[in-house]
């Protein structure tokens, strides 16, 4: 997306080379994550696909699966233009959405 907006609309064939280098780069982060951590990647599915998707509801599961790759695959969780001076969502303890009554912070 990045490299046809900055081409102006051409440059097609520019920006498919660098679609497979993108596409064989996550399939080989796949790759390793199934070899290295893969009971945590399934437990962290699986608590995403019995929570109907909401991500606060699994961040303990979210947290070891980012433990495994950052320990194992030297990986590192980093979010595009979020304010320097503020904990990262996936990184606090405190959830702000939660099951407890309106209001509560857990």
């Amino acid at each position: 997306m990045k490299c046809k907006t900055g081409a102006h609309g051409r440059g097609e064939f520019e920006c498919m080379r660098e679609g497979r280098k993108v596409t064989r780069c996550a399939a080989s982060v796949l790759e390793d994550i199934n070899k290295n951590c893969l009971d945590e990647f399934r437990r962290h599915w699986n608590c995403l696909e019995n929570n109907n998707q909401q991500l606060w509801q699994c961040r303990k599961h979210e947290w070891k699966l980012n433990g495994c790759v950052f320990d194992k695959l030297k990986l590192e969780k980093k979010i595009p233009d979020a304010p320097a001076n503020e904990t990262p969502v996936h990184l606090r303890k405190r959830q702000i959405y939660s099951h407890n009554e309106p209001g509560v912070i857990t």
